[in-house]
């Protein structure tokens, strides 16, 4: 008879999960990314803006400063979105650690319960190779003493 864990669906479970929250912490990586990305290429709109003002000098200066201004309160906002990614991350990392610890002990598990009935099975079948032998040696003196 093979061995059969009991928790196996659990087991399967476990590893679900663990799959779905490393899923979840890559997404959350690449939004970090895509905000982290967006953030600096507007800075860097901005400050061309600022350089282009520069150049121009004061004939168009309300124009530059209303977009200047579009684009510092854009900043403010994916800084805003920077730092919510940023926290994203980091309970997606720690729902994927507990998912890792959790598995790892159901795995133990198993292994000890496997380990459990392999022992059971040599035990049982010791004594049926002990009362194989005690038959065995059974039938050879009843046959000695018949001759």
């Amino acid at each position: 008879m093979t061995f059969k864990y009991r928790l196996e669906r659990v087991l399967t479970i476990r590893e679900k999960e663990l799959d779905e929250a490393i899923l979840a912490m890559k997404k959350a990586e690449d939004y970090l990314r895509k905000v982290s990305h967006e953030l600096s290429a507007t800075t860097e709109s901005r400050n061309d803006l600022h350089a282009e003002l520069i150049r121009e000098g004061l004939a168009q200066a309300t124009l530059y400063i209303r977009r200047i201004k579009q684009l510092n309160d854009k900043i403010a906002q994916l800084e805003k979105d920077l730092q919510s990614a940023q926290e994203k991350l980091i309970k997606a990392k720690q729902e994927v650690k507990e998912a890792k610890m959790r598995l790892e002990a159901l795995r133990r598990h198993k292994l000890k319960k496997q380990k459990d009935y392999n022992e059971e099975e040599n035990r049982v079948e010791r004594i049926r190779l002990d009362e194989i032998g005690v038959m065995k040696y059974a039938r050879e003196l009843l046959e000695s003493r018949e001759d």
